[in-house]
């Protein structure tokens, strides 16, 4: 359940527009359904009207099914496919879209899962019923290939490789400053804090072991680009294992450098340089290795055509 008082300069909007703006991670369409379906108030009173115009001092109270309650929506989203066959598909995921849905309102539509319900009809169920399909992740603001099982066989088959850290993941960022050596690797164990999404070097026992190899691709200004091959597959390696050696990822607004964030947000860049270049795995469906790329996305390459 969620809360809104409207403001003097929120006045006018419709009802439908305003949702979308505080709550970028549902589509217009799932908003609607929303209100038609009874499950947003307006000062205490039920409102099925998505032009309803607010006015200043309005009280808005927004009920947000669970995943439980509405399953996962198949919506009609554009995929980036670079890969796909019967058991799997590979897709470039853009900056931005969240992976799978979650629970209690947050990111119930608009996420990878709900494209891939459309696309691909039927997928594997071994992710549960927030995560048919997927077997590795992405940060929201990481781009690149991430890939999707169709089947349990082919999740089981996948996942195995991952397990054993035989899928080879390399990736393409910006640090801050000129990184030294030009090639090597960080091994340092991880531990989330607090149950929460922040994650920290750490030497407890509770720490999971993260290797992760780089090699600096070039110098530019006061930036390394580098590319990088993480071993493991921790939450957060790659920007908490350089944010730790003081390069942190440009653009990472958790663990990077504020001052220089907002240098660079005036450039364009809104989000984390990070971006999931190559992927080396065996398909399920013939054991035979496979090879996949995808260049950096137009607003990366922009900022280094800038600097």
């Amino acid at each position: 359940m969620r809360h809104y008082s409207i403001k003097s300069e929120e006045s006018g909007l419709r009802l439908d527009q305003y949702l979308a703006r505080v709550k970028p991670d549902l589509t217009r369409a799932f908003i609607q359904k929303l209100i038609k379906g009874g499950s947003v108030f307006v000062n205490n009173k039920k409102t099925a009207k998505p032009a309803y115009k607010l006015k200043e001092g309005d009280e808005l109270t927004v009920i947000i099914p669970s995943i439980k309650e509405v399953g996962i929506v198949a919506e009609n989203i554009p995929l980036d496919i670079v890969y796909e066959d019967s058991d799997i598909v590979v897709v470039n995921k853009p900056a931005g879209m969240v992976v799978h849905p979650t629970d209690h309102g947050a990111h119930v539509s608009g996420t990878l899962v709900n494209a891939l319900m459309h696309h691909c009809k039927d997928l594997s169920g071994i992710g549960g019923e927030k995560r048919p399909g997927i077997v590795h992740r992405l940060d929201k603001d990481t781009s690149g290939l991430i890939i999707s099982a169709k089947n349990d066989k082919a999740h089981n088959y996948i996942s195995k490789q991952i397990q054993d850290r035989e899928v080879v993941k390399k990736y393409i960022t910006l640090l801050k400053g000129h990184l030294s050596p030009k090639e090597g690797s960080i091994e340092s164990p991880l531990e989330k804090t607090g149950g929460s999404k922040d994650v920290r070097v750490s030497g407890s026992k509770k720490a999971k072991y993260a290797l992760t190899h780089y090699k600096v691709k070039k110098y530019i200004d006061d930036y390394s680009l580098v590319e990088v091959q993480i071993v493991t597959g921790r939450t957060h390696q790659i920007r908490v294992h350089f944010a730790a050696i003081g390069h942190p990822v440009c653009g990472d607004s958790m663990y990077g450098d504020k001052t220089l964030n907002s240098k660079l947000e005036a450039l364009g860049l809104n989000r984390q340089f990070l971006h999931a270049a190559y992927l080396k795995f065996r398909l399920p469906k013939n054991d035979k290795a496979i090879e996949l790329s995808v260049p950096l996305p137009k607003d990366l390459n922009s900022l280094l055509k800038k600097l």
